[in-house]
C-alpha cells in the first residue's frame, strides 16, 4: 500500500532526500526503541501515542500490538508505506494512522496523547508543539543528535544540540524521569524521558 502524499509536499526537499536513502536502505527490522519499554515500564495513561519523525517505527508496531492506537508522523511516504505494510502483515493496520508531513510544521494538538515519541530528530518547535500534544500524567520520549567532542562551534548542524539540554527546554509542568547521553553504533545523542504533571484541573475531573 503507497502511503499518500499531500501535493505541496511532492516536491519537498526533505522527502525527496528520505525517500532516496530509504530506497537503497537495508531491510527494516522493525526493533522498537527502548523508549518503548521504558514508557511500559514507568507507565502512561489510557490515550493514543504520537510518534513524531517515526521512519520504519518498530515501536508504533510494537505499541500498536499493545493496544495502543498509534499516529505515525513522517515526510518520507516510502518509510510509512513500508510500515503500512509490516502492520497488514501483523493484523495491526487498523490502529496506526500513519501522517505524511513536515515534523517541523506539523501541529498534533493540545493534550491529546499519552505518549509522544521521536528519535534521532530535533526542531525546536516540534519539541515544543510535541510538550503541548501530552495528556496529563503522559510521557514525552526524545532523544537527538549531538555535536561530536572537538567540532567547533562553525560546524554545530541544526538538527544537534548540546548534550542534557532537553531537560531545560521542557516546560515547567513536565519532571525528568531520565536524562542521559548515548553512544550507540557510532551515533551520539542525548535523551530524555519525563512526564507531563497532573494538573489539578485533571485530579478534579472537571
Amino acid at each position: 500500500m503507497k502511503v499518500p502524499v499531500p501535493p505541496h509536499l511532492r516536491d519537498h526537499p526533505d522527502r525527496r532526500r528520505w525517500n532516496a536513502r530509504y530506497r537503497t536502505a537495508a531491510p527494516p527490522k522493525f526493533e522498537p526503541h527502548p523508549f518503548v519499554a521504558e514508557a511500559q515500564r514507568v507507565g502512561f495513561p489510557a490515550g493514543p501515542v504520537l510518534e513524531l519523525a517515526c521512519g520504519r517505527s518498530g515501536s508504533a508496531l510494537a505499541l500498536a500490538a499493545s493496544g495502543r492506537d498509534m499516529v505515525a508522523v513522517d515526510v518520507s511516504d516510502l518509510a510509512l508505506s513500508q510500515l503500512v505494510a509490516e502492520a497488514e502483515h501483523r493484523g495491526l493496520a487498523e490502529k496506526i494512522t500513519t501522517v505524511v508531513a513536515d515534523v517541523a510544521s506539523y501541529r498534533p494538538g493540545s493534550a491529546r496523547f499519552a505518549l509522544v515519541l521521536a528519535t534521532y530528530y530535533w526542531d525546536e518547535d516540534a519539541f515544543t508543539s510535541a510538550c503541548t500534544a501530552v495528556l496529563d500524567g503522559g510521557l514525552i520520549g526524545w532523544e537527538a543528535l549531538v555535536q561530536r567532542p572537538g567540532a567547533g562551534l562553525e560546524s554545530t548542524r541544526p538538527w544537534e544540540i548540546e548534550p542534557g539540554s532537553l531537560s531545560a527546554r521542557l516546560p515547567p509542568d513536565f519532571e525528568v524521569i531520565d536524562e542521559r547521553a548515548m553512544d550507540v553504533d557510532d551515533k551520539m545523542s542525548t535523551r530524555i524521558l519525563a512526564r507531563r504533571k497532573i494538573s489539578s484541573h485533571g485530579r478534579d475531573g472537571g
